[in-house]
């Protein structure tokens, strides 16, 4: 009865408590920010994205720490590269080029009538604001 109480013992039972809580816990949490960090890191114009707060967008341009997220036809929201939650598919041929579409079309609006702003990529008609 005296070996059942000895130090190394209880010194035993605490490593293995430490190496199940290791490969539980702390090891899997690891593993997903790896993924994380490489996901965010490897985000490229044209994906197809669901943000934090629900989104889906496809990505337009990206910055070092921020990504401009196309929502809706003419919408377009700046949002941190961190705030992109998952990727849902890979390089959309829709966006192919520099914003290339949406640009062309802002132009020929801008140059037609002479009265077109884009403020963050979206057009915005003078004649209803006044």
């Amino acid at each position: 009865m005296k070996g059942l109480n000895s130090p190394v013992i209880t010194i035993l039972w605490f490593v293995v408590l430490i190496a199940i809580f290791w490969f539980l816990l702390l090891r899997p949490q690891r593993q997903e920010q790896k993924k994380r960090e490489e996901m965010i890191k490897n985000l490229h114009r044209g994906d197809r994205v669901v943000t934090m707060g629900g989104m889906h967008g496809t990505i337009v341009d990206l910055n070092d720490d921020t990504a401009l997220v196309r929502i809706a036809e003419k919408v377009e929201v700046s949002i941190s590269r961190s705030a992109v939650g998952q990727v849902q598919s890979s390089r959309d041929k829709e966006v192919s080029g520099p914003r290339s579409r949406q640009d062309k079309d802002a132009k020929d609006a801008a140059v037609s009538d002479g009265e077109a702003t884009r403020i963050n990529g979206v057009e915005i008609d003078d004649k209803l604001q006044k």
